[in-house]
């Protein structure tokens, strides 16, 4: 456990973050994204955004977060928003009993209170990119571009024990010194920066242990494969070489299911590369956005 008054005393410039951060305590580079709140169908939602950029609405792009994950953790993407107007989404904390968390989030994202555009590019990572499968299947028409990063489409494609391994970043505080950042280390892999490695595990455990597993078994009952042929709309799909959730193999079938899509692979990268090499991640999908505008 890092000594309190060494850690006081460091400049916030210099500071280690801490192995399990407060709930609140936003790390290094992630805090300069502003943040507003939505209330959709009667749920808040947070929506964050990068202070100067783009707010041209033609040109947004829609970005889902993984498991226990907020928007937030796209900061990396901040060179991209010069020329795209970024939405960091971050889904309801608590979604009802009556749907689940996959139903509660595509009709969240469709209703109009949401005001999104009628019509934008759309970027999942993990969880998030099984949201988006399932909302461009469900309502092509508002779909321009597809941005899948390590995709769950099926979860005969993932490995269910790093599944299972991911929900002991929610494990209770004592646990969490000793679990969290092993977990975070190993969904991000050893580029993994330590405020990157901080930011997940302070926002999963915003989360109920109920509510990350009720979104846990949506990816268990997740079988997108045998769909993915009706996608329409261009698709990018980028995916880590060190993945060691959804592996490689996992990609490129999804990457043959899908007409037409591009496959990109950082071959050092694990499942968070916008988090761990985000150079490479926002030249890729510069040059996919530039190429698919409309």
């Amino acid at each position: 456990m890092l000594d309190a008054a060494a850690t006081t005393a460091a400049s916030p410039r210099t500071r280690v973050p801490p192995l399990v951060p407060d709930v609140e305590d936003i790390q290094q580079g992630y805090e300069q994204l502003e943040c507003e709140e939505r209330t959709v169908r009667g749920t808040p939602v947070r929506l964050f955004t990068f202070p100067h950029g783009n707010r041209d609405v033609s040109r947004t792009v829609v970005c889902l977060p993984g498991l226990g994950a907020s928007g937030r953790s796209f900061a990396p993407m901040e060179p991209l928003a010069q020329a795209w107007n970024l939405l960091l989404w971050t889904p309801p904390l608590k979604t009802p009993a009556t749907h689940t968390p996959l139903q509660w989030n595509l009709s969240v994202l469709n209703h109009p209170e949401a005001r999104l555009p009628e019509r934008f590019a759309l970027m999942g990572s993990s969880y998030g990119s099984l949201v988006s499968i399932a909302y461009a299947l469900e309502h092509p028409q508002r779909v321009k571009a597809l941005v899948l990063v390590s995709p769950v489409a099926s979860v005969r494609k993932v490995r269910r024990l790093a599944l299972t391994l991911s929900t002991l970043v929610r494990a209770p505080r004592p646990l969490a010194y000793v679990f969290a950042p092993t977990v975070a280390r190993v969904l991000g892999g050893r580029w993994l920066p330590p405020e990157a490695r901080a930011e997940i595990v302070r926002e999963a455990r915003r989360l109920s242990s109920l509510e990350l597993m009720r979104r846990l078994r949506d990816i268990l009952a997740a079988d997108f494969l045998h769909r993915l042929r009706e996608l329409r709309v261009p698709t990018l799909i980028i995916e880590g070489g060190r993945d060691l959730l959804v592996p490689p193999e996992a990609a490129r079938d999804v990457a043959a299911h899908v007409p037409g899509a591009r496959l990109e692979f950082l071959e050092a990268a694990s499942h968070l590369p916008y988090m761990s090499h985000p150079e490479a991640f926002n030249a890729r999908v510069s040059d996919f956005l530039s190429r698919h505008p409309d």
